[in-house]
């Protein structure tokens, strides 16, 4: 056969290649994934998390095994769910109560308007002298330092939200701010840390807004080890205990506040004839949660060995208890969506992968990542031949421009052709891949938020065990983790590029002849 000919039918063979990938390509539209969005992100799933009144992601669970028994997918597991066995541990408000006793051991005052962040899984009492230390913050620069010669051994430190730079400047308060408060006390040896809105504080929802996520309760893999447990409690307390705790001192809270602004100088001192005894109660119970699995198989009698897989996580934050339910169209109902539509545009090829495909719609990624890590521990296809983990969460939002430059330290929405891919760069071939396919679908891909994500989402727990990584995501936006995450703010044609943009991706490393090589990998 001469030249001439093979060039002319190694032409052929790639424009029958892309003709079919664009075939595939045109079942991914905006309608079903408006459809399956509609259905995921209702009220019905109940904000598809644990312990809500109807089990709504239970119900999730079941219409994504419903869609693919009728795709005609395989189970990836026996019944496509891989059960996940997990230990909750939940806070008992009822039984959470802080006493204030004086010298003589009796109770002044007592309340259940408590709670608690992190601490250990089991029920635990802490008592101590209370101190006042103001904002509980040290100024590197001014070097103002509340708890300067303030004894902090073995206390129980009553400190407000915010900074004095933040008052000043009328800003909201920041969770970054208040660890590094607890830090510092901890460092200092006290036993725990009692935060409270400052009377200033324009975000008068802000504790109330963590306490919603606090009293959900923990999540753990059953039989895992407990993570570092450190040695102070982080406690949130209304401006009403504040007072209490302060009035011993002739003090107010908003006086106090209105001194140290004033004057630019720490107020701290030691309620001397004041304890604090704090008892957090908590229960331990078995949950078990579902990753939904199915497979497409290879053609490929040695490739189909080797696998891509798909990641979305399909839970989210369930219910505020005041009817508020956060239905989590964009987080993460969107890639959960998307998965459906990459799945049938795979199915509807006559001639399958040569490698296979294996989904993967993951459990309690909101409670740390949970099922993704079950899944890496007993994965459908071994990790040594998983070729690439794509990830979509939160694909379905854009901002009117794309940004001039990315802060990690704020809301970073896409513009309409923009997307973030978080990726360890372990595979320059990879990118290369991901560039080309971007430019042919106008994407603008940018790798900006791949430092501070890292850890952040379900490709984690491949990317630790040397699987390169694409996590896709369109950024983040005021409705993040909000009740307002609706499906009237989705950008349904971005959310289908994003979804096209995976499967060609996809499409092409499970195609062809040589294993995705990786370069520079994981040490």
């Amino acid at each position: 056969m001469n030249t001439k000919l093979l060039f002319t039918l190694f032409l052929v063979a790639v424009s029958l290649a892309t003709a079919a990938q664009k075939k595939e390509l045109q079942t991914i539209t905006e309608n079903d994934l408006k459809a399956h969005l509609e259905f995921i992100s209702s009220d019905n799933m109940r904000g598809r998390d644990f312990f809500t009144e109807t089990p709504g992601l239970d119900l999730a669970a079941d219409y994504l095994k419903a869609q693919c028994v009728k795709m005609g997918l395989t189970p990836g597991v026996d019944g496509y769910f891989q059960n996940v066995e997990m230990e909750a541990v939940t806070p008992d408000p009822d039984q959470t109560v802080l006493r204030l006793k004086n010298n003589d051991g009796n109770v002044s005052y007592e309340t259940t308007a408590i709670f608690s962040l992190g601490g250990p899984p089991k029920s635990d009492t802490i008592s101590g002298q209370v101190v006042f230390a103001g904002y509980g913050w040290y100024n590197e620069e001014t070097k103002y330092n509340d708890t300067k010669g303030l004894d902090l051994k073995d206390k129980i430190a009553l400190v407000m939200t915010r900074t004095l730079e933040q008052a000043k400047e009328g800003t909201v308060p920041d969770m970054d701010t208040e660890m590094k408060k607890m830090s510092r006390a901890m460092m200092g040896g006290a036993k725990a840390l009692i935060l409270v809105n400052d009377p200033m504080n324009p975000d008068t929802e802000y504790i109330e807004n963590i306490r919603k996520y606090a009293t959900g309760g923990s999540l753990k893999l059953k039989g895992a080890e407990n993570g570092l447990i450190i040695p102070i409690r982080l406690i949130f307390g209304n401006d009403e205990l504040a007072d209490k705790m302060l009035e011993e001192s002739g003090k107010t809270l908003a006086g106090l506040q209105q001194e140290i602004n004033e004057s630019k100088s720490p107020k701290s001192f030691a309620i001397n004839k004041l304890t604090s005894e704090i008892q957090l109660v908590k229960s331990t119970q078995s949950i078990v949660g579902k990753n939904v699995i199915a497979r497409i198989e290879g053609s490929d009698p040695e490739l189909k060995k080797e696998c891509v897989v798909f990641t979305a996580h399909y839970d989210h934050l369930g219910t505020d208890g005041q009817g508020g339910i956060y239905n989590g169209a964009d987080d993460n109902g969107t890639g959960t969506v998307a998965l459906l539509e990459i799945a049938e545009a795979f199915q509807s090829m006559k001639k399958k992968p040569k490698r296979s495909i294996i989904f993967v719609w993951v459990t309690a990624e909101e409670k740390g990542l949970l099922g993704s890590d079950y899944y890496a521990q007993h994965p459908v296809i071994p990790m040594e031949n998983t070729l690439v983990d794509i990830n979509l969460d939160m694909i379905g939002r854009s901002a009117k421009n794309e940004l001039d430059s990315v802060d990690v330290n704020s809301k970073s929405l896409a513009g309409p052709n923009g997307m973030y891919i978080i990726s360890g760069h372990q595979s320059t071939e990879l990118m290369n891949i991901s560039d080309a396919i971007c430019k042919d679908l106008g994407l603008v891909p940018s790798d900006e938020l791949t430092k501070a994500f890292l850890t952040r989402s379900d490709y984690y727990h491949f990317y630790k065990n040397g699987v390169p990584i694409l996590g896709l995501s369109t950024g983040l936006h005021d409705d993040y983790h909000q009740i307002t995450d609706e499906l009237d703010k989705i950008d349904y044609h971005k959310m289908k590029r994003v979804t096209q943009y995976a499967f060609s991706v996809a499409y092409k490393l499970a195609n062809q002849k040589k294993r995705l090589v990786v370069d520079k990998p994981v040490k």
